[in-house]
């Protein structure tokens, strides 16, 4: 595992101040999937490069973001998962907007991917629970998080469904953010 999963742990265990057995097992941590037109989130992103996060971002995404379907589990699961599939080819959290990504990330969120139309068209289908072996995704949930879970396999399956049934919302006129809040 790579310098971007040991900061991927270090960001969301410092924003939350949790140990790593409280990390593993707070069921708090909610995955957000929210689809949002790409004009609207340029602007944001420009009003984010002026002025900082400083504005009230969950206002914003009231009113311009439309919620889908959200992972019924703990969020922390997309952390490992993110990182699992971008070692397997599948990498989501690079696109054009990864960069305000990074500093929502920062300010606001443990965790946030924006999901582009490329996205989709990459690895909607790369994304296919056929392609995925519930063992091998709970020994790396219990390698990544330093767990013995043994649930995380089917945990992050579940994880890996609702990631692809929103990602289908990703179009040429909308984003898709998921976050961990």
């Amino acid at each position: 595992m790579g310098d971007r999963t040991g900061m991927r742990r270090n960001l969301v265990e410092n924003k939350l101040n949790l140990t790593k057995q409280e990390e593993v097992i707070d069921m708090s941590l909610i995955a957000e999937f929210k689809k949002m037109p790409i004009a609207k989130f340029e602007e944001w992103c420009l009003a984010v490069a002026i002025e900082g996060v400083a504005g009230d971002t969950d206002d914003f995404l009231q009113t311009h973001a439309k919620p889908l379907t959200e992972y019924d589990g703990s969020g922390y699961v997309y952390s490992a998962l993110l990182e699992y599939l971008a070692e397997s080819g599948i990498d989501l959290e690079e696109s054009e907007y990864a960069a305000l990504a990074s500093e929502l990330a920062e300010e606001h969120y443990p965790l946030c991917t924006v999901l582009t139309n490329g996205h989709k068209q990459n690895y909607l289908n790369k994304l296919n629970l056929d392609n995925f072996d519930e063992n091998e995704l709970r020994d790396y949930y219990n390698e990544f998080n330093g767990a013995d879970e043994e649930e995380a396999g089917s945990y992050m399956l579940e994880a890996i469904r609702v990631l692809q049934f929103n990602l289908r919302e990703a179009d040429e006129t909308s984003v898709v953010l998921l976050t961990l809040s």
